[in-house]
């Protein structure tokens, strides 16, 4: 090499870093394009065409007809996250089969397909933000099809909040359904879990004696939104343990029970992220 020439070096490390990291880009962009499609395609025109004609036709046969919807949908996204993106969800733990109230932690947009596969029973409904009830294609609509109750996040439920949570939890009690709710209302940056809203949860507890399951979710806070999502998805293992059921005392104090479920969530997720754990609780 001459006197003049400038040799450029790369660590080996550093350029398996970012071969890896444009990898894992590239297969999480080609996700999103094909999940963008998938919705407006077929989940889109499924309920259009498919869906709400069969509702109409048998109304009493709703709730099997949207549960098994939205089972579909959730191992349909769950095989293109693995296919595409090379997403691998390990599950330990009871699927639950009766009607029932689920308690969540909330890492990333994966945590509702996973839920809705990990849960056997009854139509799961969800505790939803009221932002998401309309302008997001394919999802707003199933998420009015399948009558999740949508709620402001406010101190205190308007009166239409209140009546929708009133009538999930009477189709709740009579066994008809299951709910699902993320407590801590949002996501947390490093995916540790927060502290609980608890207005919801109240409200439900108040009016059912159904029992109680915690999952516990970890491998994709680095992915909690859209915009991470588009560059951080692919090549991860996330895993999921579920446990229950809980059930509290007819005399017990609400929020004592809620703290216990917080404590065991917390101790859930430690228990996963532990260096020494083979992470099968």
């Amino acid at each position: 090499m001459s006197a003049d020439s400038t040799e450029l070096f790369i660590p080996r490390a550093g350029l398996d870093s970012r071969v890896i990291q444009l990898g894992r880009t590239l297969r999480s962009g080609l996700l999103f394009l094909v999940y963008l499609l998938y919705l407006g395609c077929f989940v889109g025109l499924g309920q259009r065409l498919v869906i709400w004609p069969a509702i109409l036709l048998v109304p009493r046969h709703r709730n099997a007809i949207v549960r098994a919807w939205l089972k579909l949908n959730a191992r349909i996204t769950l095989a293109l996250a693995r296919t595409i993106a090379n997403v691998r969800v390990t599950m330990w733990g009871p699927s639950p089969a009766e009607s029932c109230i689920v308690v969540m932690n909330h890492q990333s947009l994966l945590d509702i397909p996973i839920a809705l596969h990990a849960v056997v029973g009854p139509q799961l409904v969800i505790l939803t933000r009221d932002r998401y009830r309309w302008g997001i294609p394919g999802i707003s609509p199933l998420g009015r099809l399948a009558r999740f109750p949508f709620v402001s996040q406010k101190r205190t439920p308007s009166r239409e909040e209140l009546a929708m949570l009133t009538s999930t939890v009477e189709r709740l009690d009579r066994g008809e359904q299951s709910l699902l709710i993320f407590p801590e209302g949002h996501r947390t940056r490093d995916g540790s879990i927060g502290r609980f809203m608890r207005g919801g949860l109240r409200i439900v507890l108040a009016g059912t004696r159904r029992p109680v399951y915690c999952i516990v979710t970890d491998g994709m806070a680095h992915a909690r939104n859209v915009r991470e999502s588009l560059v951080r998805f692919a090549n991860r293992e996330v895993h999921v343990v579920i446990s229950g059921p809980f059930t509290p005392a007819d005399d017990a104090d609400p929020d004592a029970f809620i703290d216990s479920l917080h404590e065991h969530m917390v101790a859930s997720l430690e228990q996963l992220r532990s260096p020494s754990s083979d992470h099968n609780p």
